[in-house]
């Protein structure tokens, strides 16, 4: 196949992989030069008798959702020589059960953050009328992976309406091939061969979530059928029964429960509602005094130290210097502005109340691999630095840039907060990055990765990747 073109204009580079609806290769569109993937439909696919009539309409609603977290449909044909086929928007990534595999299972934190890109798409998916029918982590890829950057890109939006449920059902649903959905992932109803609505996507959703906090699936089986059956009337383990209790605290998992609710009316009524839940249980976790980082541990390997929770009810927050909710509403003093010619220094505003603060600073350090130095009301001291924190090596693997690729370093990060009036849910954050031994603040190398560094923390507490 290696050599052959497609549609005239797109020469096959080699292939891919293969799944249930067709091969899938890499290929160079001829008259712009760039790479895209050509997915060819499998004969038995094409059997279907409304195979036609299928392909048409299903392609054409692919073409027009335009989305940035899905991937984009380019071109189609019925008719060319090599068979029926759709060629794609080609992305430079992996998939998330590779990144899944690479990791053993996520923190809370980073499956939120993918979980509001992906309920992004798919809300906007279903205001369409469309739905997936098929998500599981091998048709989500991630851009990006393993860095603060990390975006969801969501393959094949229409593929399983390509295979009516009539042609499908007259076949044993044994037959991977021709079973629309994967069990893995397949809402009951869906098993049962009944009409599915969009929450039988969010149900695929919370088998991905499950398995992502997890690192396994909720049900298994030694057949195919023995896992639907375990889908249509079993309950999925606890995480407490597998071993993952202080991974997951009982709010995540609660949500995580309720999208795989048999009764599709006991499910979250929409992907929005869905990501607002879960963040809502992130920022819970983040209040709760009793935990003490115990649900914002890394992997155990590797993993930096613990890291404290960031704001308590019982006491002033620490990541602000702002007066506890029952405390007199009397304005703060202005920070005062930083003379260090040693250092850094970055200003910005925040629109946010202090919990919400809160969470997205232990997100940003979490996810960076950062080591906490100190926490009091009104300041937090972090170190970057040493082989697990991701600002040791470029995002595009050049050498370590905390010691310019001579030497070993680390960066000190020092954020003051404040909030000018109590009556207004304001921050003025100020952000001081100190060098290591050894690195010289006026290298105009360590002055760009500390405008990278400030840019990523900013997007973080922007919620730059969270937004519905």
């Amino acid at each position: 196949m290696v050599g052959r073109v497609f549609m005239g204009r797109y020469e096959v580079l080699r292939l891919l992989g293969e799944g249930g609806m067709g091969r899938v290769y890499l290929a160079r569109q001829l008259d712009l030069g760039r790479q895209v993937v050509v997915k060819v439909m499998h004969d038995h696919v094409a059997a279907d008798p409304t195979f036609c009539e299928r392909f048409q309409r299903e392609t054409l609603v692919m073409a027009r959702f335009q989305h940035p977290f899905a991937v984009t449909l380019y071109d189609a044909s019925l008719n060319d020589p090599q068979g029926p086929c759709i060629v794609m928007e080609y992305i430079r990534g992996i998939s998330l059960d590779t990144l899944l595999h690479r990791n053993g299972r996520l923190t809370p934190t980073r499956v939120g953050r993918l979980l509001g890109q992906l309920c992004e798409v798919l809300q906007a998916a279903h205001n369409e009328g469309i739905i997936h029918r098929d998500l599981k982590p091998a048709n989500l890829m991630v851009v990006d992976p393993d860095t603060p950057y990390e975006m969801i890109k969501v393959m094949d939006f229409g593929l399983a309406k390509l295979v009516s449920p009539e042609f499908s059902h007259q076949n044993p649903l044994t037959n991977s091939e021709v079973t629309v959905g994967t069990p893995g992932y397949m809402c009951p109803e869906q098993a049962r061969g009944e009409p599915m609505d969009h929450r039988g996507d969010l149900y695929s959703v919370g088998a991905i979530l499950y398995e992502l906090l997890a690192g396994r699936l909720p049900f298994s089986g030694s057949s195919t059928m023995d896992v639907l059956l375990a889908h249509a009337t079993e309950e999925p383990p606890s995480f407490a029964a597998i071993g993952v209790k202080g991974w997951v605290s009982p709010a995540v998992e609660a949500v995580v429960r309720s999208c795989l609710a048999k009764d599709p009316n006991e499910r979250p009524a929409s992907a929005r509602e869905l990501a607002e839940r879960f963040e809502a249980a992130l920022i819970e976790d983040a209040e709760a005094p009793a935990h003490h980082g115990a649900y914002a541990s890394r992997p155990p390997t590797p993993a930096p130290p613990a890291m404290p929770v960031l704001a308590a009810p019982a006491a002033p927050a620490a990541v602000a210097a702002l007066a506890p909710a029952d405390s007199p509403a009397t304005a703060q003093p202005p920070p005062a502005t930083v003379h260090d010619p040693l250092s850094q220094v970055y200003y910005l505003e925040a629109w946010m109340p202090e919990k919400i603060a809160a969470y997205k600073l232990r997100g940003f350090v979490e996810d960076v691999g950062g080591q906490f130095l100190e926490s009091v009301p009104g300041r937090i001291r972090v170190r970057l630095g040493g082989k697990n924190c991701l600002y040791s090596v470029d995002r595009r693997n050049s050498l370590s840039w905390l010691g310019l690729g001579r030497r070993s370093g680390h960066i000190d990060v020092e954020l003051r907060l404040h909030r000018p009036d109590p009556g207004r849910e304001v921050l003025q954050v100020t952000v001081i990055l100190k060098p290591g031994s050894g690195v010289s603040p006026e290298d105009e190398e360590w002055r760009e990765r500390c405008g990278q560094i400030y840019c990523d923390l900013r997007g973080y507490l922007m919620g730059q990747n969270n937004g519905i």
